[in-house]
C-alpha cells in the first residue's frame, strides 16, 4: 500500500533593510508572531546592512571612543523585562544595558584589558546604572542582545545576515514579489515583502550648502556641513581658528568633544566638582550660538519621580471631549492642553514632595486646577495664591526660551549669561529639591505619545502633520527632554572658563562676509560681532526626499514608488521632506496608493522623526507592542495577493490613512 508523501513546509521571506535597535526588536517579534501562527512554515528573514548587527550605524563598535550614548544605562533597553504586557508570545525577556555590563563585568574587563583598551576598561569599572555609556561599549551589548534573540527564535524562523547596501527594490512582474539588488552582488534576493528602517540617512547639498561651501573655498575657509558628527571630517577645523557653530543640541556636544578631548586636551576635576580644561593647543575657539541660544537641558541626575498618573490633562479622550472629530491644530488646540499637563505634573509633584512650599491643601488645589482653563486668569490666580515662591511656579515660556526679551550690553555679558544658565541648568537638574523638573519630562514624555497617536490616525491639519510635529514639536520636545548628561555640560563650563569657547546668545545670524573674507556672526541678544575663519552646522541634515543619498529611496522616488509628506494648506504646499506611510505603516505611492509589500518605520518617516529605538525598563514601554503590530502586518503581507495597480490620483489634502 503506498502512501501520499507528507506536503512540503510553506515558506515565507521578508527583507529587512536596517540591522539596528529597531530591527533587533523587530525580529523578537516576527519570532513570535510566527510562532503563534504556528501553521508548520518557514520564516526566512534577509536582513541588509553594511553595519553592525544589532547597533547599526549610529551605535557601530568602530567610532571614537569618547562619544556617548545620551540616556542612562539604567534607561536603555531591547529586550521585554517583566512590565511589558500584551505581546505576542514566546517573549524573549532580558536585561537593560546597565544589567548587561553588571553581569559581564569580569569579562568585559578582562576583553578591554587584554586589547590594551585603558579607556574601555575604566569605563567598565567604573560603569552605574546612571551612568551614560560610550557608544562602542552600548554597541557590544546590543550585539549581545542580537544574539540572545536568534538563539531565542523558534523553530523554523532563519535570519540571514547580508553586510551590502540596497541599491534597488522592484516588483517581480511575475508574483509581485519583491526584488533586492544589492551592492557588488550579480544575483538578487527575492522576498514576499520588505521593510525600509534605515534610521538617519545623509542628504546631498542643496543650493544654500552649496554656495556656503563655494565661498569658503573662494576665501580659504572651512565649512562643516549638517552631518552625524561621528562621521564628519573635522581635520579642516585648524588649531587656534576662529570658528562659528550654528546649533547647541546633540550634534554640537559631541563636536565639542571630538575637536577638544578628541584632540588631546583633558579635564581635571576640581574638589568641589567642577572640572578644569588643559587644552593640547590643536584646538580651535569654538563661537556658538542658536535660536534658543543655549544647549538642549541637562540630563535630570537623579531618579523621577513615581506614579504621576499621566496622562490627566492631555490624552486622546480629552482632546475627543473638546474638538469632537475635527481636524487639529497642533499649537492652537493641543499646546494649551499640552502645557496644562506639563504644569499639572509640576504642581503634583511640588505639593507631593514639598509641601512646606505651597500655602493650600494638595487636594483642593489639584481639584481647582484641573476644573480650569490653562492661560485663564483663574489658573494665574490659584498659582499665585498657593505657590509663594515665584520660582516654584511653572513658566513655559521661561523653559523654552530663557533669553527672550533679554538684551546684553557687550559679547562679555551675552557670554556670561549664558554660561550662568547652563551652570544654574546643570545644578537645578541634580537637586532633587527641584524634583518637580523631573514631573514636567516624565510629562512631556507622555504628551509626545499622545501627539504621536493623534498624528498617527491622520487627526492634525495640513500645517501642523506637515511642519510642526517633526518640526518645532520635536524640538521642544528634544530640548527639554533628551539633552545631554550633566557631566557634558561641565565639561562645556570648562572649555567657556579656558577661553575655548564663546556663548553668542540667541537669534544666530551667520552671514558670508566677502568684504572680509570670513564668516559673520551676531545675536539677537547683544550687539557683538564675530568673524570667523571657520562655520559648522552641528545639527543632523534634515530629511529630504528630494536629496536624500541614499540610493535606493532616490530610485524610489524617480519611479514614484515612495512619496515625501505633502500636503495643501490653502494654495500653499507643504512638506517634511519624510516618507509618507499608511496606518499600517505601508510606504504610499506618489499617486497616494500604499504598496501592499512594502513597509517603513524609523527617523525618515513622518511623524516617526524621534519615536523610540530603545524602551526604558519598568514602563511597559510601547515599543514591543508596536513592533508586534508591524511584524504581525509584515506576515500578512508575506502572504498577500500582488500588488494593486495604482490608484487614481488623490488630492494632497484629502490623503486617506497618511501617517502624517
Amino acid at each position: 500500500m503506498s502512501r501520499t508523501p507528507p506536503s512540503p513546509s510553506p515558506s515565507r521571506s521578508l527583507g529587512v533593510v536596517g540591522a539596528g535597535p529597531r530591527t533587533l526588536v523587530l525580529l523578537q517579534r516576527l519570532g513570535a508572531q510566527h510562532a503563534a501562527a504556528d501553521d508548520g512554515s518557514v520564516l526566512d528573514v534577509h536582513v541588509v546592512d553594511p553595519y553592525d548587527s544589532g547597533a547599526g550605524r549610529v551605535w557601530r563598535q568602530a567610532q571614537d571612543p569618547l562619544l556617548w550614548m545620551n540616556s542612562r544605562a539604567a534607561d536603555i533597553s531591547v529586550l521585554p523585562d517583566e512590565s511589558v504586557t500584551g505581546l505576542a508570545e514566546p517573549v524573549l525577556r532580558g536585561p537593560s544595558l546597565a544589567g548587561w555590563v553588571h553581569e559581564n563585568r569580569a569579562d568585559l574587563v578582562h576583553d578591554a584589558a587584554a586589547a590594551g583598551d585603558d579607556l574601555l576598561r575604566e569605563e567598565v569599572l567604573r560603569h552605574e546604572p546612571g551612568s551614560f555609556t560610550s557608544r562602542r561599549l552600548a554597541s557590544g551589548y546590543f550585539a549581545d542582545a542580537w544574539a540572545r534573540t536568534l538563539a531565542g527564535l523558534p523553530a523554523g524562523v532563519r535570519v540571514h545576515r547580508h553586510a551590502r547596501t540596497v541599491l534597488d527594490l522592484t516588483d517581480d512582474p511575475r508574483d509581485g514579489r519583491q526584488v533586492l539588488h544589492l551592492a557588488g552582488q550579480e544575483e538578487t534576493l527575492t522576498v514576499d515583502a520588505v521593510l525600509l528602517v534605515q534610521g538617519h540617512l545623509d542628504v546631498r547639498p542643496g543650493p544654500r550648502e552649496r554656495r556656503i561651501a563655494t565661498f569658503a573655498r573662494t576665501h580659504g575657509l572651512a565649512y562643516v556641513r549638517p552631518g552625524y558628527t561621528g562621521d564628519q571630517d573635522l581635520d579642516v577645523l585648524r588649531p587656534g581658528s576662529d570658528v562659528v557653530v550654528v546649533g547647541m543640541g546633540l550634534a554640537f556636544v559631541d563636536l565639542v568633544v571630538r575637536l577638544t578631548e578628541g584632540r588631546g586636551g583633558r579635564f581635571t576635576e576640581r574638589p568641589d566638582g567642577s572640572l578644569d580644561y588643559h587644552p593640547s593647543g590643536r584646538e580651535p575657539r569654538l563661537h556658538v550660538g542658536s535660536r534658543r541660544g543655549v544647549p538642549y537641558r541637562s540630563k535630570i541626575g537623579y531618579e523621577t519621580p513615581k506614579d504621576l498618573g499621566l496622562p490627566r490633562h492631555y490624552s486622546a479622550q480629552t482632546v475627543a471631549d473638546l474638538h469632537g472629530d475635527a481636524p487639529l491644530d497642533l499649537r492652537a488646540d493641543l499646546w494649551p492642553l499640552i502645557v496644562k499637563e506639563l504644569a499639572g505634573a509640576h504642581y503634583r509633584e511640588l505639593f507631593r514632595s514639598h509641601p512646606g512650599r505651597t500655602a493650600l491643601a494638595a487636594a483642593e488645589f489639584d481639584a481647582r486646577f484641573s476644573r480650569a482653563a490653562w492661560g485663564s486668569a483663574e489658573v494665574d490666580d490659584l498659582v499665585e495664591r498657593s505657590v509663594p515662591d515665584p520660582a516654584d511656579r511653572f513658566d513655559a515660556a521661561e523653559l523654552d526660551r530663557p533669553l527672550d526679551g533679554w538684551w546684553g550690553t557687550s559679547g562679555d555679558e551675552v557670554h556670561e549669561r549664558v554660561l550662568q544658565h547652563l551652570e544654574d541648568d546643570r545644578t537645578r537638574r541634580a537637586d532633587a529639591r527641584h524634583s518637580p523638573d523631573a514631573a514636567v519630562v516624565a510629562a512631556l514624555l507622555s504628551a509626545y505619545v499622545v501627539t504621536a497617536g493623534l498624528h498617527a490616525a491622520g487627526r492634525l491639519n495640513a500645517r501642523s502633520s506637515a511642519l510642526d510635529v517633526d518640526g518645532w514639536w520635536h524640538g521642544f520636545f528634544s530640548y527639554v527632554a533628551s539633552g545631554p548628561p550633566p557631566q557634558r555640560l561641565r565639561q562645556l563650563s570648562a572649555l567657556a572658563r579656558a577661553g575655548l569657547l564663546r556663548f553668542l546668545g540667541a537669534g544666530l545670524n551667520v552671514v558670508a562676509d566677502p568684504g572680509a573674507g570670513s564668516f559673520t556672526a551676531s545675536s539677537d541678544s547683544g550687539p557683538h560681532e564675530v568673524r570667523a575663519q571657520g562655520l559648522v552646522e552641528a545639527r543632523l541634515p534634515v530629511p529630504d526626499l528630494e536629496r536624500t543619498s541614499d540610493v535606493l529611496l532616490t530610485r524610489l522616488r524617480e519611479r514614484g514608488d515612495v512619496r515625501a509628506h505633502q500636503v495643501l494648506d490653502g494654495e500653499t504646499r507643504l512638506s517634511n521632506g519624510r516618507l509618507v506611510v499608511d496606518g499600517r505603516g505601508r510606504l504610499v505611492r506618489d499617486d497616494g496608493s500604499p504598496h501592499p509589500r512594502r513597509f517603513a518605520t524609523g527617523a525618515w518617516v513622518s511623524g516617526e522623526g524621534a519615536a523610540a529605538a530603545f524602551a526604558r525598563p519598568g514602563t511597559n514601554a510601547e515599543l514591543f507592542r508596536r513592533a508586534d503590530r508591524l511584524a504581525a502586518d509584515l506576515l500578512r503581507a508575506g502572504t498577500s495577493a500582488p500588488p494593486t495597480p495604482r490608484s487614481v490620483p488623490t488630492a494632497l489634502s484629502e490623503l486617506p490613512g497618511d501617517r502624517r
